[in-house]
């Protein structure tokens, strides 16, 4: 099984294993799309790119033709700088006024000025652009731009783009001016564009590669870190803010291992404590039945009632911490499950404090039982008795000179509140939260329980929060005494149907 689980580690990738190669991959999806982008719409790209150049070179010249001494200058530049062919003419003889040729098979030139004058006046504005397919110009062939088998001049193709627009001077003399340019990418085009795009993604994959190396190793650090010293969590004093990380989450993790480390440390301690608690409480009572038995048989005189009783005695409270640790153990657990019916808490309670109180009088302790007539409650009547019995025997292990316990049922709002009172030293304010713990005891050294195990706040807490609507709490203060209480919620006998409304059932 181990060999298994170290290999299915050997197979996981590390985290800045996993951030490299997710980042190194996504770089390399980038490019990949890059390319795709460049080759397969190079052409729609090129086609827009370049029709929109030759309309604004055309409203350029628009604008200025007023100047007649610029306009050639301007249609010149424009020419050569765009490599398209423009002819500027009037439209009354259709004289040309400018006229540009830049490479042979241009369409401007081998059609009548006139032909473009009427489809641009067909349009509403006044101007008119259409696409032509035609031979490679001869300016931009070159037989060493192919490789095998190269085309002939006449039988590569091309296609080019004419827009044409009538305007007026300022005299309101009218003109027609003409362009045409390529709008398909020359071979030259494409292989430059390759090698730049090949160059450029070849230095950009290194670059990610190192950078990716560092980003994934500055993020993984800090994680790495925290696993080294989250294996020291068993030997304890484990302080994680020595981890630098610089992300809020890592330091939301520290804070919580921190605390995760710190409370395992508290339990571990309270583990130790009751260990020895319960090791106390089991010696004693141990050595007491050694002792006695050993006495019996070695004096026979000595096997009375009185000693025997002792043996019974101590054999009984081995018995009870025993149970008692199992019943708080299967109520935190999840393992005890309520048997929740109907019934007059003050009835169960007289019966159970009849039989109690008679076991405190032998050993010099007081039981004053204050009640009302009825209290019914829909609860779990043995687990309740349990309560009350272990709140009893709290009270009695920390009473008071008076050795005086007092047990009082009330009525609070819509609760059946049950009060047991002694007149002890009281609770210190700053242990109040942690009295109900498990593992928890003082700071006071432990003493041996008078009766009961020393468990009973324990199991009050696990059976209260397991009954719907139990409330638990205290009343102290210090050399004052202290009230433990119970609330269960009330019922009416006169307005409810304990057999339908309330029937006995098992929950947990």
């Amino acid at each position: 099984m181990k060999d298994k689980e170290n290999t299915i580690k050997k197979r996981q990738l590390s985290v800045s294993g996993k951030i490299f190669w997710v980042i190194l991959l996504f770089t390399v999806v980038l490019l990949a799309f890059n390319w795709a982008i460049e080759f397969l719409f190079l052409d729609t790209f090129y086609e827009a790119t370049e029709k929109i150049t030759i309309r604004k070179n055309v409203d350029l010249i628009a604008n200025n033709i007023d100047s007649q001494t610029d306009v050639p200058a301007l249609v010149n530049r424009i020419a050569h700088t765009e490599d398209i062919c423009i002819i500027v003419a009037e439209t009354t003889s259709f004289n040309k006024i400018v006229d540009e040729h830049l490479w042979t098979g241009c369409e401007v030139h081998t059609r009548a000025i006139n032909e473009y004058y009427d489809l641009a006046r067909l349009e509403a504005g006044m101007d008119y652009s259409e696409e032509t397919e035609g031979r490679f110009p001869d300016s931009n062939y070159s037989p060493s731009d192919y490789s095998g088998n190269v085309p002939t001049q006449d039988a590569t193709p091309r296609s080019s783009y004419t827009y044409a627009k009538i305007v007026k001077d300022s005299s309101n003399v009218q003109y027609i001016i003409i362009a045409e340019g390529a709008i398909t990418p020359v071979p030259t085009a494409r292989r430059t564009l390759a090698y730049q795009l090949a160059t450029a993604s070849f230095a950009f994959l290194i670059i990610s590669f190192f950078a990716t190396a560092m980003l994934s190793k500055t993020i993984a650090s800090p994680i790495i870190a925290l696993n080294e010293a989250a294996k020291d969590i068993p030997k304890g004093d484990v302080d994680f803010d020595l981890v630098k990380s610089g992300y809020l989450e890592i330091e939301e993790l520290k804070e919580t291992l921190n605390y995760a480390s710190l409370e395992l440390n508290k339990l571990e301690g309270y583990r130790r404590e009751l260990v020895a608690n319960v090791s106390h409480d089991l010696r004693t009572p141990l050595a007491l039945i050694k002792g006695y038995s050993e006495m019996m048989k070695d004096i026979p005189s000595e096997a009375n009632p009185e000693n025997l009783q002792v043996v019974i005695d101590e054999a009984s409270r081995l018995a009870g911490l025993v149970n008692d640790m199992l019943d708080l153990s299967g109520l935190q657990d999840g393992g005890t499950k309520l048997r929740l019916k109907a019934f007059d808490l003050v009835k169960v309670l007289d019966e159970m404090l009849i039989r109690h109180g008679k076991l405190l009088m032998a050993q010099g302790f007081t039981l004053e039982w204050i009640h009302e007539d009825k209290a019914f409650v829909y609860a779990d009547e043995m687990k309740i008795v349990q309560v009350i019995y272990n709140l009893i025997n709290n009270a009695v292990n920390y009473s008071g000179e008076d050795r005086k316990v007092v047990v009082k049922q009330i009525t609070n709002g819509i609760n059946i509140r049950i009060e047991v009172t002694d007149n002890g030293e009281g609770v210190d304010v700053d242990i109040l939260p942690h009295i109900w713990d498990r593992y928890y005891k003082s700071d006071k050294s432990h003493k041996r329980a008078v009766v009961g195990t020393g468990l009973g706040l324990s199991i009050v807490k696990s059976v209260m929060n397991m009954h719907p609507g139990g409330v638990y709490g205290v009343i102290t203060s210090k050399g004052q005494g202290s009230t433990f209480y119970i609330e269960l919620p009330k019922l009416d006998p006169e307005t409810m149907d304990f057999e339908n409304d309330f029937p006995e059932s098992i929950e947990g």
